[in-house]
Parts: structure tokens; C-alpha cells; sequence
């Protein structure tokens, strides 16, 4: 996946939104929770991770 790209993007179609509803919907996408705005492409990196189902499996096992 190249970030770069699909924050491009990604860009054009939250800006379009933006104009539609009259404010910035920076922060109003279901992805948004993921997002670290610190890092380069935090859009499309959001996305993505928002995206990946990711199932975290434990091992109990008892000790006799």
C-alpha cells in the first residue's frame, strides 16, 4: 500500500465532504479513532489499520 497516495485520496474526497457540510470532517470518519496525527499520511494509515480484522488469541493453561 503506498501511504502517500491514498492520502492523496483520500484528501480530495474529505475535502469535497468538507465543502458539502460546511465544516471540516477532519476526526468525524468511523477510521478516525485510529488516526495519530503526528505521523506522515495519517489518513490513509488510519485507514488501514482500521481495516485489518485482527483476532488476538491466548493460551490459558493450568499448572497442576
Amino acid at each position: 500500500m503506498n501511504y502517500r497516495v491514498e492520502q492523496e485520496k483520500f484528501d480530495k474526497v474529505k475535502w469535497y465532504d468538507s465543502i458539502l457540510v460546511g465544516y471540516d470532517r477532519c476526526g468525524s470518519y468511523e477510521f478516525c479513532v485510529k488516526c495519530d496525527k503526528t505521523q506522515n499520511n495519517p489518513c490513509a494509515r488510519a485507514m488501514q489499520k482500521a481495516n485489518k480484522k485482527r483476532v488476538r488469541i491466548g493460551i490459558v493453561r493450568f499448572r497442576v
